[in-house]
C-alpha cells in the first residue's frame, strides 16, 4: 500500500501531525508513506526514515505563473498511490492528489479555498485541537482498514535517536529543570509574553528550579543581556534536533504558542503554554502533554496581529505562572 500524506507547512503544524503519521506507520509498517512538505521544512522528517519526503518548492508556489506547474510536478511524484490523506486542507494541498488521479482522497475536516470539493472522503468539521484533528484523520482511515486506535497521541520524538546535545548544559544542580522560551517569530510577535514578566518570574522560581533560556534568531540581541540580568544561562546555539535532545533532558518547557512548545510536546517533555490571543482549543495541547495558562479575557482568543492593548498577556502575572509550578510539586518533593 502506498499513502500520500500532505502537510506543506509550517514548522509547528508539521510537528503536530507527526504523531498521526507515526501511528499510520506503526499500524501499516509495510506501507510506503510519502510525505509532501515544503522544502524549508523537509528537515523535520529526518528522524523518521520510514517517511519518504516529497519536496514542494515554496518559491515556485508563490509565483502565480508557476504554481500549477509545480503542483503538477509534485503530482507526478505521487501518482499511483492508493490513497492520500490531506492534513493541510488548502487548495494547493488538495490539488496535488487530484492532479495525480489518486482514487481515494481523505481530508481532515478543516478546509479552505474549496479544498473540500477536491476530496473524496472529507471528514466533518470538529472544533478541536490540531493534534486531535490530525489524529482523527489517522483514526478514521485506520478504521476504514479495520485497524483501531490510530487516534491516540504518542510523543513520537521521545525515544528516536537524535544528535547529542552539548555537554554539561544543566550543570550539577539537582533541581527540576525548566527551559524558558521568551520569544516567537516576527509574524507571531503578538504571542510573546512581556519581557518584564519573565524577569519577575525568574526571581520567583530561582530557588526551586534550574532554569535555562532558549533564544532563537529573533532574540539574538538578548543572548548576552538576558543571562547577565537574570543569572540564568542561555542554552548554546544548536541545531533543532540538538535542541530537541536538550529539551528531553528537561522536566518542563515554558513557552508561548510557538513551534518550540510543540517540539517539547512531541519530544515527551511536560509543556506549559502561555497563551493570549491563541485559541486554547485549536492551538491546544494533548491532555497528557501539558497545560495552557491564560487569562481568558472576553476579547481572547482573537486573530488580531496588530493589537496594541496586549491585555490578554499583560494580565497573566508572573505570580500566576509561578503558582502553577508551585502546585506541581509537594512540600516533600
Amino acid at each position: 500500500m502506498r499513502l500520500v500524506l500532505l502537510r506543506l507547512s509550517a514548522l509547528g503544524d508539521i510537528l503536530r501531525v507527526l504523531p498521526a503519521w507515526a501511528n499510520l506507520h506503526q499500524a501499516f509498517p509495510d506501507a510506503r508513506l510519502q510525505a509532501v512538505v515544503e522544502d524549508r521544512h523537509a528537515f523535520l522528517l529526518e528522524p523518521f526514515p520510514w517517511l519518504e519526503p516529497v519536496i514542494v518548492h515554496r518559491k515556485r508556489l508563490s509565483n502565480p505563473m508557476g504554481a500549477v506547474k509545480e503542483l503538477k510536478r509534485v503530482a507526478e511524484l505521487v501518482r499511483g498511490a492508493d490513497a492520500s490523506l490531506d492534513f493541510h486542507g488548502i487548495l494547493k494541498s488538495a490539488l496535488i492528489p487530484k492532479f495525480a488521479d489518486i482514487p481515494v482522497r481523505w481530508g481532515d475536516g478543516v478546509t479552505k479555498e474549496g479544498a473540500r470539493w477536491l476530496q473524496t472522503r472529507p471528514l466533518p468539521f470538529k472544533y478541536q485541537s490540531r493534534y486531535e484533528q490530525a489524529l482523527g484523520l489517522a483514526g478514521d482511515f485506520g478504521e476504514s482498514m479495520g485497524v483501531q486506535g490510530l487516534d491516540r497521541f504518542r510523543p513520537v520524538l521521545k525515544d528516536v535517536p537524535l544528535p547529542e546535545p552539548p555537554e554539561n548544559v544543566w550543570g550539577d544542580s539537582d533541581k527540576p529543570r525548566i527551559v524558558l522560551v521568551p520569544g516567537a517569530s516576527r509574524r507571531g510577535a503578538i504571542k510573546r509574553w512581556p519581557l518584564a514578566q519573565w524577569l519577575i518570574l525568574v526571581r520567583l522560581l530561582e530557588f526551586d528550579y534550574n532554569m535555562r533560556w532558549s533564544l532563537g534568531p529573533e532574540e539574538e540581541e538578548l543572548r548576552e543581556w538576558l543571562p547577565h540580568t537574570t543569572d540564568v544561562p542561555a542554552l548554546p546555539k544548536q541545531s533543532l534536533w540538538q535542541l530537541a535532545a536538550t529539551l528531553r533532558q528537561a522536566h518542563h518547557v515554558l513557552a508561548p504558542d510557538t513551534g518550540l512548545l510543540h517540539l517539547a510536546v512531541v519530544a515527551g517533555v511536560h509543556a506549559v503554554g502561555i497563551y493570549g490571543s491563541s485559541d486554547p482549543v485549536i492551538a491546544g495541547l494533548p491532555k497528557e502533554a501539558g497545560e495552557i495558562l491564560r487569562t481568558g479575557i472576553l476579547c481572547s482568543p482573537c486573530r488580531e496581529r496588530q493589537c496594541q492593548r496586549r491585555q490578554c498577556m499583560e494580565e497573566l502575572t508572573p505570580h500566576m505562572v509561578a503558582s502553577h509550578f508551585g502546585c506541581m510539586y509537594g512540600a516533600d518533593d
